[in-house]
C-alpha cells in the first residue's frame, strides 16, 4: 500500500516537474521570439537585424549591401489625432509594406525605433540604393485605409552603403541618421545617401550647437547683438521703425551668418531662450527711440509652441516702460499649419494688449488667400523673393500688383522688404507702396548708430 502510494507521488511529481518544464520551455520560447521579432509589428527586432548583419559581414564570401534607415513624418501629430489603438495599427500597415518589399528585394526589414525602420538589402550598389529608396518611398506614399478613412502620410529614407560607408552595423546605422538630417531640414518626402562630407559637417553643426548653448549661458550675452533695419516710408522718407536682426560675434569664428544662427536655433530650441532675450534687449533698447516708431520682432514656431509667450511679451514691455502699440511682432504662416486655433488665440490675446501683428513673407505661404481674410494681423509683408524679380519678371509685377490690391481692399497696410535697386522703389511706388524696406533705403546697423539716427530726427 505504501509502495504504491509512494509510486503514485512520484508520478504526480514527475508529471508536475514536466509541467513546469513545458511552461519554461514555451516561455524561453515566447522570449527568444521577442528579443528576435517586434511584437507589434511582426518585423525584425533591433537585436536581431544586428545579429543577421554582422553574420553577414563575418561571412565567408565578399558581402555588399546597404541599410535604408526609414523615417515616419510627423508620426507623433497624426497619432495624436487617431482613436485608441489605431496608431498601432497603422504602423502595422507601414511594416507589411516594408516587410514585403524587404522580402521582394531579398533582405530584411526591423523596427528600429517608435517610428523608424530599418531596411537591410544585400547586393546594392550607388544606383541601386537610389532604386531601393525610390521604391520605398513610392510604395509607402500610397494611401493607408484606417478606421474607414484614408490616410496619406509621409516617409524619408536615408541610406548608407556596405563596406563604402562603414563596416559594422553601429557604423551603417549612425550613417543613415546622418544621411536623414538634410532630409528633416528640408522637410517633407525625399531621400538621402549618406556622404562623408555629411558628418564633417553634423560635427561642425554640433560643435557650433554647443558653442551656442555656452554663448546663451553667459550672463552679459556679450556674444550677441542687435542690429537694427529701418522701415521707410519712401514718398515722405520718415522712419516708421526698425526690425530687429540677431547678430552672433564668435569668439573664434567671428561674425556667424545670422542665416545659419537662426537656423541652428531653431532645430535645437534654443530660439526659445534666444528669442526672449531678443524680444527683451528690442523693447529695452526702442523705449530710446522717438514715439511714431515701432520695433519689430520676429517669432518662431518654436516659440509659440512652448507656451507662456503672452506672459512673456507682458514682462518684456513693462520691464522697458515700452508702450504695447510700439511692438510689432512679426509671424510666418508656418505657424497655422498645425495648432491653428490656439496660434490665433494667442496671437488676439497679444493685439488685446495693444501690441501689434504682421504677417512676414506673404505670397509664399502655404494658404496665403484663405488665411488673409480671417489671420489677426495689422500689417503685411510682401516677400522678399517677389520684389527682388520686380525689373526682370513681368509676372512678379503681377504676383506683386495682385497682393497690393488685396491687402488695400482689405485695409490692411503693406511692407515691400528686400528693396535694393531704385528700379525697384519706383515700381512699388507705381504699384502704391509706400512703405519699404532694405539695402537701398537703409542696411542694418548697430543700435548705436540707429540711436544716433533717431536723436538726429527728435
Amino acid at each position: 500500500m505504501r509502495e504504491s502510494y509512494l509510486l503514485a507521488l512520484c508520478l504526480v511529481l514527475a508529471a508536475a516537474l514536466v509541467a513546469i518544464c513545458l511552461i519554461f520551455v514555451r516561455r524561453e520560447r515566447a522570449l527568444r521570439r521577442r528579443l528576435r521579432f517586434d511584437e507589434l509589428t511582426g518585423l525584425l527586432s533591433q537585436q536581431e537585424l544586428q545579429r543577421r548583419a554582422r553574420g553577414w559581414f563575418d561571412g565567408g564570401r565578399s558581402w555588399r549591401g546597404a541599410f535604408f534607415l526609414v523615417g515616419f513624418e510627423q508620426y507623433a501629430e497624426i497619432s495624436a489625432m487617431l482613436r485608441a489603438g489605431e496608431d498601432q495599427a497603422l504602423l502595422a500597415q507601414v511594416a507589411g509594406r516594408l516587410g514585403l518589399i524587404a522580402r521582394t528585394l531579398g533582405g530584411v526589414a526591423a523596427r528600429t525605433g517608435a517610428a523608424s525602420f530599418t531596411v537591410c538589402v544585400p547586393d546594392v550598389d550607388e544606383q541601386g540604393a537610389a532604386q531601393v529608396s525610390a521604391k520605398l518611398l513610392d510604395d509607402l506614399s500610397a494611401p493607408l485605409e484606417l478606421g474607414g478613412r484614408t490616410l496619406v502620410v509621409v516617409f524619408r529614407v536615408g541610406a548608407a552603403l556596405y563596406p563604402e560607408h562603414g563596416r559594422s552595423v553601429e557604423e551603417l546605422q549612425r550613417c543613415v541618421q546622418v544621411a536623414m538630417v538634410p532630409l528633416k531640414a528640408r522637410g517633407g518626402p525625399g531621400w538621402s545617401l549618406f556622404d562623408f562630407r555629411m558628418l564633417a559637417h553634423q560635427r561642425d553643426q554640433q560643435g557650433l550647437e554647443n558653442d551656442l548653448r555656452l554663448a546663451l549661458t553667459t550672463p552679459a550675452m556679450e556674444q550677441f547683438e542687435l542690429y537694427y533695419q529701418p522701415v521707410w516710408d519712401s514718398s515722405t522718407g520718415v522712419v516708421q521703425g526698425c526690425e530687429a536682426l540677431l547678430r552672433w560675434h564668435h569668439p573664434v569664428l567671428g561674425s556667424v551668418s545670422p542665416a545659419v544662427t537662426i537656423e541652428l536655433a531653431e532645430r535645437s530650441g534654443l530660439i526659445v531662450p534666444l528669442g526672449a532675450w531678443i524680444l527683451e534687449r528690442a523693447c529695452t533698447q526702442a523705449a530710446q527711440w522717438p514715439a511714431a516708431w515701432r520695433v519689430h520682432v520676429n517669432l518662431s514656431v518654436r516659440q509659440m509652441n512652448e507656451g507662456g509667450l503672452v506672459d512673456l511679451v507682458s514682462r518684456a514691455l513693462a520691464g522697458a516702460r515700452l508702450e504695447p502699440r510700439k511692438l510689432v511682432l512679426e509671424i510666418t504662416e508656418s505657424l497655422f499649419i498645425l495648432h491653428y486655433e490656439q496660434h490665433v488665440k494667442v496671437l488676439n490675446a497679444l493685439r488685446a494688449m495693444g501690441v501689434g501683428m504682421a504677417l512676414d513673407d506673404f505670397g509664399c505661404g502655404y494658404s496665403s488667400l484663405n488665411h488673409l481674410r480671417s489671420l489677426p494681423i495689422d500689417w503685411v509683408k510682401i516677400d522678399r523673393s517677389f520684389i527682388s524679380a520686380l525689373e526682370s519678371d513681368a509676372g512678379s509685377r503681377e504676383v506683386v500688383s495682385a497682393l497690393f490690391g488685396l491687402c488695400q481692399a482689405m485695409h490692411l497696410p503693406v511692407v515691400a522688404e528686400g528693396v535694393e535697386t531704385e528700379g525697384q522703389r519706383e515700381i512699388l511706388k507705381s504699384l502704391g507702396c509706400r512703405v519699404m524696406q532694405g539695402y537701398l533705403l537703409g542696411r542694418p546697423a548697430p543700435a548705436s548708430e540707429i540711436q544716433a539716427l533717431a536723436s538726429a530726427v527728435s
